[in-house]
Order: C-alpha cells, then sequence, then structure tokens
C-alpha cells in the first residue's frame, strides 16, 4: 500500500499513455482499490510486482502478469521501467526472466504481449527475451484518433 502514491504517479504519466492501455486519470482510491484486489491472484487473475533497485530497495518500475488464465496456463506480461535514467541498464531483461520463474510457479507457461509498433525498444526487449512475434493487429481507439499498429509477441516456458 505504501507503493500507492508511486503507482499513482505512474498510472497517471500521460506518456505511458501512449504505450499502454489507459486513456484517463486515476484517482488514489483506484490504486488502492487495485492493490487490495490483487492480494488474491486466483480471484483476480492478474498481478503485479514492483522492480527495485538491490542497492536501495528503490522502486523503478512494475512487471504485471494480467489476463491469468489458470485453466490453459496463459497471462499477459507488462513491464514498466519508469524513468529514462533506469533504461537500457539490464533491469528490465532480467525482471522478465524472473517473471517468467514466478509464472512457472503459478502453472503458467504462456506469456503473451502486445506492444505498439513504436515502442521500438519494448518489441527489442522482449525479442531479446526469446518472445516470437506471432501476430499484427490495428488499434483504431489511440488517444489521437490516428490508430496504432500492434505487434503480437508471445514464449512458451519450458519447467
Amino acid at each position: 500500500m505504501e507503493d500507492a502514491p508511486l503507482i499513482l504517479d505512474w498510472e497517471n504519466n500521460e506518456e505511458f499513455w501512449a504505450v499502454s492501455e489507459n486513456d484517463s486519470a486515476y484517482q488514489l482510491f483506484d490504486i488502492q482499490h487495485l492493490i487490495m484486489t490483487l492480494q488474491n491472484i486466483e480471484k483476480a487473475k492478474q498481478a503485479r510486482w514492483m522492480i527495485c533497485l538491490r542497492e536501495n530497495d528503490q522502486a523503478i518500475g512494475c512487471v504485471d502478469l494480467t489476463e491469468i488464465n489458470f485453466e490453459n496456463g496463459s497471462a499477459t506480461v507488462g513491464i514498466l521501467i519508469s524513468d529514462r535514467k533506469n533504461r537500457r541498464k539490464g533491469y528490465a531483461i532480467s525482471t522478465l526472466k524472473n517473471i517468467e520463474d514466478v509464472a512457472l510457479e503459478l502453472n503458467i507457461k504462456h506469456l503473451k504481449c502486445t506492444i505498439h509498433e513504436e515502442n521500438s525498444q519494448s518489441v527489442i526487449l522482449f525479442e531479446k527475451s526469446n518472445y516470437v512475434r506471432v501476430g499484427e493487429s490495428f488499434d483504431a481507439s489511440d488517444s489521437e484518433g490516428e490508430g496504432k499498429k500492434i505487434i503480437e509477441l508471445e514464449k512458451w516456458l519450458k519447467s
């Protein structure tokens, strides 16, 4: 719960809206409610973990598993490193490896993600982590009304 104000800042940062499915501001109550809901992963069918630096425990981002389907062992993964100065330092790739281990503990063997094409750094990150492009789609409902190409990637985990 102590991370709620920080998560609120990230969720309400319009710079991130361009690469997420968010297009309106949240209130602190919304984030606190989400945190309470996520206490039971099986019921919520989603989970979020904070990404923290080892040397000082500073939160620099988060990683999510959403759309968890325990019956077929699949989930969607998303990751955010919030500050540009912490990007391209290996935190995201190591976090993806860690979340894959967590997914296997939850009997999730199939991870997928969707990334806006212009978010090339995220596409590169997932491809470096052995996610494979499986398709493309078009999001005609973006906030500018222009539409965006979406890259679909997936990875089958080995236990």
